[in-house]
């Protein structure tokens, strides 16, 4: 959803953290942390940001102003901060110096976003951000350590709700206005598909299905009470693959697929177990930490090309979001070169 700028005067990247999920995950504001996940990655594409800024003055403490309306230079920090907490090399002059350009106009973008969503009346309610912010506390064990959170960060509970708004209001905006009509027609997947077919390639395969006992404490009973409880469950799976049982979901509690994997990235303790399987059949208990895995094997193929119906989904979702970046990109050079944009 939200890119930082490349050298080319592109974007790359999209899909912004929800609002406050810098709160719960690093330590910046959730403004901060809307364009924090997608910097990382431009920042693996970009080396530096489009154009040469006016050096105009702006307030103290203010990075840029666009239109009025200041990009505080804490913000920037905080995203750099969480960058080279991700890339550990923050000591490196120019490294961080590539940082901060990104950050601050992937911040001026935000910002652009946020005003021109607010123009065309796009609008959240306080309940929307009540549970946004009720999301971001479930992450924190009590209310006292939500607020412990914000004391050792600066931040005010005034804030955490600005920031939340605006965040809110530009998801509500790509979403529900920008990219509202933005589709990928079946033809251009089937394109796609013809073009890069040999990318579709892939090697042996195994298809799982995968289920999880846990423990109820952590004593030799407990452990000997979860396996055995493993072991029912595993019978009555194979039993079910047999056609000797219907079918019956409580019984199998929740099992999920895992689609089609290589053996290389499968572990070696459960490529183990299943390369000895037939399809139907169950893995043994596997232990791990909290409990017992049981995998069934419910298909194998050869190395081949994946066909188009089973790719089309991932397809599509790497086609829409090119075009909804696209668009995103059209509006930003649109609101840039209409905007009043000062830089310190």
């Amino acid at each position: 959803m939200f890119c930082a700028r490349s050298q080319g005067g592109g974007s790359v990247c999209e899909g912004p953290p929800a609002a406050l999920w810098a709160l719960v995950n690093a330590p910046m504001s959730s403004t901060a942390g809307f364009v924090l996940g997608v910097l990382i990655c431009a920042l693996a594409w970009s080396t530096g940001v489009a154009g040469e800024p006016a050096h105009q003055v702006v307030p103290e403490g203010a990075a840029a102003v666009v239109n009025g309306a200041p990009i505080p230079r804490t913000a920037v920090r905080e995203i750099v901060a969480g960058v080279a907490a991700v890339h550990g090399d923050a000591q490196d002059p120019s490294r961080r110096e590539e940082w901060e350009r990104s950050a601050l106009e992937s911040l001026i973008d935000f910002e652009l976003l946020y005003q021109e969503a607010k123009r065309q009346g796009v609008s959240v309610s306080g309940e929307d951000v009540d549970r946004e912010i009720a999301r971001a506390k479930q992450k924190f064990a009590s209310e006292r350590d939500y607020e412990k959170a914000l004391s050792e960060r600066g931040w005010t509970v005034a804030g955490v709700r600005a920031d939340t708004e605006r965040s809110l209001v530009v998801q509500r905006f790509l979403e529900g206005v920008l990219w509202k009509n933005v589709r990928v027609p079946p033809e251009q997947v089937e394109e796609f598909y013809n073009r890069h077919r040999e990318e579709f390639r892939h090697p042996v395969q195994v298809r799982l299905r995968h289920t999880f006992v846990p423990i109820t404490g952590n004593s030799a009973a407990a452990w000997a009470d979860a396996e055995r409880r493993a072991q029912e469950l595993r019978q009555q799976w194979m039993m079910r693959a047999s056609g000797n049982q219907q079918e019956n979901p409580t019984e199998i509690f929740d099992a999920e697929d895992w689609g089609w994997l290589g053996r290389d990235e499968l572990s070696p303790e459960v490529e183990q177990a299943v390369s000895k399987l037939q399809v139907g059949q169950v893995t043994e208990p596997l232990r791990g930490a909290d409990g017992f895995h049981l995998f069934q094997v419910t298909g194998q193929r050869g190395s081949g090309v994946i066909p188009i119906e089973e790719a089309r989904a991932k397809i599509a979702t790497v086609l829409l979001k090119r075009e909804r970046e696209r668009v995103r990109e059209a509006l930003l050079k649109e609101l840039r070169r209409k905007a009043d944009i000062r830089y310190r």
